[in-house]
This record gives C-alpha cells, structure tokens and sequence, in this order.
C-alpha cells in the first residue's frame, strides 16, 4: 500500500522537464503520490460490473501497487518511460443493495516516448503504451451467483505535446496531453495533464498537477469477450531529482 501511496506521479514531473540545450544528457528521476480515483466498467465475458472508486476506496483495497518513471534530455531530444503497476480488489452494490459486483483489477502500464522539442516551449512526443490487465468479476443478485475471469494485454500508439511556460528561473508550468490507441489496441484512450513546478534547488524540484487518463478497449465475443472502460484521474504531488 505504501508503494501505491508514494507512486503515480512520475509521468507528470518528466513530462515537465524544461528543455535543455546542453551537449550531455540530462536526467530526472521522481517518486510521487497519485490521489488517484478510478470510474468505469470492467467485464469478461457476458458478465460486467460497474466500477466507481475514489483514492481512499483504492488505498483500502489496494493489495500492492508501483509507479515511477525517468525521462532523459539532449539537445532538443527526450526518452521518457513510465511505469504503473496496481493490484485491486472493489465491491460495488446496486439500486437497493439487490445486486452486488465484486471486481478485481490487476493492472501493469508500461510507456515508452520519444521527443522532439520545436522551441523552448513546445515540444511534441510519440511512443507507445503496453497495457497488462487482468480482471476477474462476480455479480451476485437474486438470480445467482455468476462469475468470470481473464486477461488481456495490447499496445496503444499515441501521439501528443507539451507546452511549458516560465514566469522565472523558479516557477513554471506545463500543459501535456496525448491521444492514442486508435483501435490498434484500445479503441480510443487520451490524456490531460497539468503541471505547475518550482525548483527549489539546481537538483531538486517540487510540484503539484492534475492528471486524466481514459481508456476504452474492447476485445472478443461471447465468452472470449473483454471489455476495460475505464477513466482514472486526480491531483498529484511530488519531488524531482535531476542529475
């Protein structure tokens, strides 16, 4: 669980780096907490649940979690890779308590990106995202119990930018977004990021964000069917090392 706490955030401070000039590569490492919520509708098959959790319903349920990232800059070029891995368990309960879904998650994201700054403000990206999930859903009500359980994993192309602004040599702020899939992998998936950072030190940076991040992949027929709709978002905080 502490893991979980400590960890969404990495994505957000690398892609807030200020663009660098400098003939040897530069680099950032972040640690950061995610007070992340969850919304959407995950199924396996016939069988599907609801599922709508906020950041203290996922740190009580949560059974393990990882995020980090690292992004490096030369010249006018960036490498960015961001990882997210969580594993999850949530009850969600109908109109009148008359259904009840039990949903586990297990959920591994791995990105990859490479950049190009245009000018000292703009800079756009390309990469790829590898999904992992596996998901096991139970719906009990007054018909049964039925069940089902399976995973899948797939690739999302994505493209996007960033723009950051300085106001001085302490304060800035950065605006990211992306889009990918484009039913290579996921249907369609997208993401906004807000960023504002002070550097506290040459070395140490501090920041604040918000960040959404929608997914919709649907894969399958029948039984073989599997479906992951599913939007998560929140603030984020954290510290930045760069070297």
């Amino acid at each position: 669980m502490q893991l979980f706490v400590r960890a969404a955030l990495a994505a957000v401070f690398l892609a807030t780096a200020p663009v660098t000039h400098a003939g040897d590569w530069q680099h950032e490492i972040a640690p950061y907490l995610f007070a992340a919520g969850m919304d959407g509708t995950a199924g396996v098959g016939p069988i599907e649940a609801d599922v709508s959790q906020s950041f203290s319903d996922i740190v009580s349920n949560l059974d393990m979690g990882f995020m980090g990232a690292y992004r490096g800059t030369k010249d006018r070029y960036s490498i960015t890779i961001d990882t997210i891995y969580m594993s999850l368990g949530a009850t969600e309960k109908g109109p009148g308590g008359v259904l009840k879904g039990d949903v586990g998650l297990e959920q591994l994201a791995l990105e990859g990106d490479f950049g190009y700054a245009l000018t000292d403000a703009v800079t756009v990206f390309g990469g790829l995202r590898y999904n992992d999930i596996s998901s096991d859903v139970k719906v009990s009500g007054p018909l049964g119990v039925r069940n089902a359980g399976g995973s899948k994993s797939w690739l999302d192309p994505l493209v996007g930018a960033v723009y950051t602004h300085k106001f001085n040599d302490t304060w800035s702020m950065s605006l990211r977004g992306d889009i990918g899939g484009f039913g290579f992998g996921s249907d369609f998936a997208w993401q906004g990021l807000a960023t504002v950072r002070w550097q506290v030190t040459p070395t140490v940076g501090m920041l604040g964000a918000y960040r959404y991040i929608d997914m919709d992949y649907e894969d399958g027929k029948g039984n073989g069917r599997f479906l992951y709709d599913m939007a998560i978002s929140g603030p984020a905080v954290g510290v930045v090392f760069s070297f």
